[in-house]
């Protein structure tokens, strides 16, 4: 795995400022075992899964191998060999990267679109199912929202992003936390827009988890967006999402400082709401 060709976004080093912003709060102890200094290897990537003990559902240890022409389709490859085909470049890089931070929810994902695949009835270059379009509208876009006043969901639900990050600023503060999930929406915050948008699982906790380490946050976040994934129901519509702009989290952009940044319909925008609800 070489370093990325000058048509990368940034080089690893050069990315040091953006690795440390708080959208990769996430995957933070993931990134501390990599060498700041060169482009991870593979074989770094292995070594990092070997020790957590990363495998797809059917208990084969994943590996991260170079991409080939070869004709077992991807999904198939991971959930059959427990291997992902990683190109150097960062979009599969913060695959891998995810894949050591959200395991259970990963080899879920992974399964499904393999057993969606086996029955020889979604074909990859015809219809591709609701569900697989699902899945990977998560697995791309994912964040895992916590929250121990569930009225501060309702507001997510109810797409009432002013009164949320403006009225009760102080409250989603202290109250809230957000995990990305998703390696596609990781890679465009390297260069964070206007128009930036997450795919949300909402999650009511109590207070307690709020006093939990770092990494016990994550690996509950993990197991709860797995369990949510698991359930057909859930997968019947990509509107059991809820679409979040990112840039409206408190900490997360420097614009949101001002309330005058909310006012930005095409963002901050209206729409559907959907109520089916996770519990922690």
């Amino acid at each position: 795995m070489k370093t990325p060709s000058a048509g990368a976004a940034l080089s690893w080093p050069a990315a040091g400022v953006h690795l440390s912003t708080p959208y990769f709060d996430t995957v933070r102890k993931v990134l501390a075992g990599l060498d700041p200094a060169i482009w991870p290897t593979h074989a770094q990537l292995n070594e990092l899964a070997r020790q957590r003990g990363i495998c797809n559902a059917r208990g084969e240890p994943i590996r991260f191998v170079a991409a080939d022409a070869g004709s077992v389709h991807y999904e198939m490859r991971i959930a059959t060999h427990g291997e992902i085909a990683t190109r150097d470049n960062w979009h599969d890089l913060f695959n891998a990267v995810q894949w050591l931070a959200f395991p259970r929810s990963k080899a879920v994902i992974s399964e499904l679109h393999a057993q969606s695949l086996a029955t020889g009835g979604d074909a990859e270059a015809r219809d591709r199912s609701v569900q697989r379009d699902v899945l990977t509208l998560f697995d791309e876009n994912g964040l895992v929202v916590f929250s121990t006043r569930p009225e501060l969901l309702e507001l997510v639900r109810g797409f009432r992003w002013r009164e949320l990050f403006v009225d009760h600023r102080e409250a989603v503060k202290r109250c809230m936390r957000w995990f990305l999930a998703g390696h596609g929406v990781l890679e465009k915050t390297l260069y964070p827009y206007v128009g930036l948008t997450a795919k949300a699982l909402l999650f009511e906790v109590d207070d307690d988890y709020l006093l939990a380490e770092g990494a016990a946050q994550v690996a509950r976040a993990d197991a709860l967006a797995a369990d949510w994934i698991m359930r057909p129901e859930h997968l019947s519509s990509p509107r059991n999402l809820h679409p979040l702009p990112l840039l409206g989290i408190p900490g997360w952009d420097e614009r949101n400082e001002s309330p005058s940044f909310y006012d930005d319909v095409h963002y901050f925008r209206p729409g559907y709401s959907r109520d089916l609800r996770g519990a922690a």
